[in-house]
């Protein structure tokens, strides 16, 4: 079978390329199987560093253990037979299989010792220096919080050779002793060269800008620890970190009033928590995720839910009982350190932390947002399940589901609502059979406005779906039982369900549908009903090419509803329809003033979605007279109000333009990269009415990340855009993406040369 050697040689090099490390781990078994059955030691081994390698990225790293101990039986079978390289990287892995062992609390001491006595003795066999050893003992004296013990093997290390110059994680390690010990000074002025881009180091410093987030903030230092923040939150995505790190970006965010970036951070890191199973990772990741849970509590948030990853199912945990549930699992985990230890000293740490109040305010989010709306744990069922159903209607299906978290299972009276509301929540190829359903169980209760408003809804699937034939008896007859009952409202909601079934079919008569729709809906004084049948209104009017006069009042009226009903998405298609029917009457710069007004009149207490709503009409218009760094707070205020149900892709371009004129680099890259995929994907698909923003966007990160320095990040931009560029066999854009990759590519020469 040694033919096939070469095979799985090359089988091993091509798996590790996989970024799937799911998939990578089943072929590195795969490999390490037929290795082990054809008798090919040298090749197993290596293919067990992998797999093991593979594991810890998977937050499995317990796996690694057995691989080891099977190369390292293996290796002392015929030590003779191995060539020095070999013999050197079986040595590297106990080192770092050593530190691991000391993570998990279940693994005494006294075997921990053993294992490092074993090593060096195997280090001064070999000839090699000590550095790795004392390195590896110095770590485990830390996690065992041996003190004294740390500080010798710190300083064995030190006189062994010390840190590697071209090393980061060497470098790494001193900058972490010093902010351990709370000595914020001595770290920066050893930080500092690495934090401005003047030292550099075979990988990017993204542990050194991470422990120096919180002494920079305590030293009052903020525009560095915003810049820290955003190259340390780039470099966690780009590559793969231990939880820790993210840790770290969290508690940074929570006692420094960015409580919602940590809350983004928190829920991208969320779904592999509950396989982590490497104990200190666990126990450090849960103590910053509880600091951050103690601010949201300590700021009135504490209702607010929390996205939680669970194995078996979905669980409504709002901020208060995730702190509860985190501070537990922190504490725990210590308790059993010390167990093992003899100490106090991880609990006493752990402690701390959580004690920690906020060191300073520091601005690091560029449009403000909370997630998710909260929920008064007192509030009675039938408020919550309203208050769903007044989210469903404006598209904010997070809130949504968290409001049907917290709900639960209903009360038997209002099964039917929560039926129906489901349905269309969950669309898909069941929804017309659960809408059936909810309407039985509204039959059932006499229940006949929602029982017709849900045969509405049903039929608008139907029409949808091509079942016209069975979809406009369905909507008539709803429509004229509605007529019988005194619900204006619900009358509106039929006639706007019989505009959508007829439309296609008879072009008068949905005219004639939405124009007793909107009397209908003024009648009843709801703004959201109002809105809703004013915006389709206004669509056909646009469509039919009306006089732009009528778009105008048309969607004024729109704007105006969708304003009083605290619907930013809807309030944004009226005021971009009321701009582009200005533009053609030639009244653009009458509209201007308009708006202009409005704004300076606004009292103290206008709602915030109409300031937000009227300050991007005025933003378009910055926009559009070059003046993009003048609609930068308008636009946030505009993104902020707009993250419940959806921020547009193109607000966020806009957002990025505006930073980017304003000087603020690193604001635009944050703007820019949030929908740039989005922006690729529209424009692939025809969807994107401008399809030069999407390159747009991306070519401004490139000048961004250049101006910045970063070097990797302009390089991963310009990768993708000369994909594109392959893709739509556009000759101008690959000739930009090879010229600026040239020009980046000497940039990082240059800067290597002169480090």
């Amino acid at each position: 079978m040694s033919h096939r050697e070469p095979q799985l040689w090359a089988a091993l090099e091509s798996v590790q390329a996989v970024e799937d490390f799911e998939v990578q781990q089943a072929r590195l078994e795969d490999v390490v199987g037929a290795a082990e059955a054809g008798g090919f030691a040298r090749l197993a081994f290596f293919a067990r560093r992998a797999l093991a390698d593979a594991y810890c990225v998977g937050r499995q790293w317990d796996r690694a253990f057995p691989l080891f101990a099977r190369c390292l039986s293996e290796h002392d079978a015929r030590r003779h037979e191995l060539d020095p390289y070999e013999d050197a990287a079986l040595r590297s892995w106990y080192c770092r299989i050593i530190q691991t062992m000391a993570e998990f609390p279940a693994i005494g001491l006294p075997r921990i010792y053993a294992a490092l006595d074993d090593l060096e003795k195997r280090y001064r066999t070999a000839g090699g220096d000590l550095r790795e050893v004392y390195a590896t003992r110095r770590s485990v004296a830390h996690i065992a919080a041996d003190w004294d013990q740390e500080q010798h093997y710190f300083r064995q290390w030190t006189a062994a050779g010390g840190p590697d110059r071209t090393h980061l994680w060497d470098f790494a390690l001193q900058v972490d002793r010093l902010t351990d010990r709370g000595d914020d000074a001595a770290a920066y002025e050893l930080a500092a060269p690495v934090l401005a881009g003047a030292r550099t180091f075979d990988e990017p410093p993204v542990p050194v800008q991470v422990d120096m987030l919180l002494p920079l903030a305590r030293l009052g230092l903020h525009a560095e620890a915003r810049r820290a923040f955003r190259l340390a939150r780039r470099g966690v995505d780009r590559d793969v970190y231990r939880y820790e790190y993210h840790g770290k970006l969290i508690e940074f965010c929570a006692l420094t009033g960015n409580l919602d970036a940590g809350l983004d951070t928190l829920s991208r890191m969320m779904w592999g928590f509950p396989t982590l199973n490497r104990p200190t990772g666990k126990m450090d990741f849960a103590a910053a995720t509880a600091v951050l849970m103690r601010q949201m509590v300590d700021a009135g948030r504490g209702d607010e839910p929390i996205g939680w990853a669970k194995q078996d199912e979905d669980e409504y945990v709002d901020a208060a009982q995730m702190l509860e549930r985190m501070r537990g699992t922190a504490l725990d985990l210590a308790t059993r350190f010390d167990a093992r230890n003899g100490t106090t000293a991880q609990g006493d740490r752990v402690r701390a932390r959580l004690a920690a109040r906020p060191v300073a305010r520091v601005r690091m989010c560029a449009a403000s947002h909370r997630f998710t709306h909260g929920i008064p744990e007192s509030l009675p069922a039938e408020e919550v399940l309203s208050r769903a159903e007044w989210h469903l209607d404006r598209d904010q299906r997070t809130s949504v589901g968290d409001h049907l978290r917290a709900l639960g299972r209903p009360p038997e009276h209002l099964a039917a609502r929560h039926a129906h509301l489901l349905a269309l929540l969950h669309g898909g190829p069941d929804k017309g059979s659960a809408l059936h359903e909810a309407a039985e169980r509204y039959q059932a209760e006499e229940e006949w406005v929602r029982f017709a408003l849900c045969l509405c809804d049903t039929a608008m699937w139907m029409a949808d779906n091509g079942r016209l034939d069975d979809a406009v008896p369905v909507v008539t007859q709803m429509r004229d039982l509605l007529r019988k009952l005194p619900d204006p409202g619900a009358i509106a909601r039929a006639e706007f369900a019989f505009a959508n079934v007829m439309t296609g079919l008879d072009s008068d008569e949905v005219d004639r549908a939405l124009a007793r729709a909107a009397e209908d809906a003024a009648e009843s004084g709801d703004p959201y009903v109002v809105a809703l049948v004013a915006g389709h209104r206004v669509h056909r009017a646009v469509k039919r090419e009306l006089p732009p006069e009528q778009v105008v009042a048309l969607a004024a009226t729109m704007r105006d509803a969708a304003l009083d009903a605290d619907w930013p998405a809807q309030a944004v298609h009226a005021f971009s329809y009321l701009e582009t029917a200005h533009a053609e009457a030639g009244t653009t710069a009458a509209y201007r003033r308009e708006i202009g007004g409005r704004i300076a009149g606004f009292p103290s207490d206008t709602p915030r979605v109409v300031r937000a709503g009227f300050g991007y009409a005025q933003a378009r218009g910055l926009i559009g007279d070059g003046r993009e760094a003048e609609a930068v707070p308008a636009l946030e205020e505009l993104i902020a109000v707009e993250r419940y149900s959806g921020v547009p892709a193109m607000h966020w371009h806009w957002l990025a333009q505006g930073y980017f004129a304003a000087g603020r680099l690193d604001d635009a890259v944050d703007a820019a990269e949030v929908k740039a995929d989005v922006l690729d994907e529209l424009r692939e698909h025809g969807s994107l009415e401008e399809p030069s923003t999407a390159d747009a966007n991306r070519r401004l990160l490139v000048e961004c990340y250049r101006r910045l320095d970063d070097f990797e990040g302009a390089l991963e931009q310009l990768e993708t855009l000369s994909r594109n560029a392959h893709k739509r066999n556009d000759a101008q854009l690959q000739d930009y993406a090879r010229a600026q990759t040239d020009q980046v590519r000497r940039a990082m020469a240059l800067r290597t040369a002169s480090a």
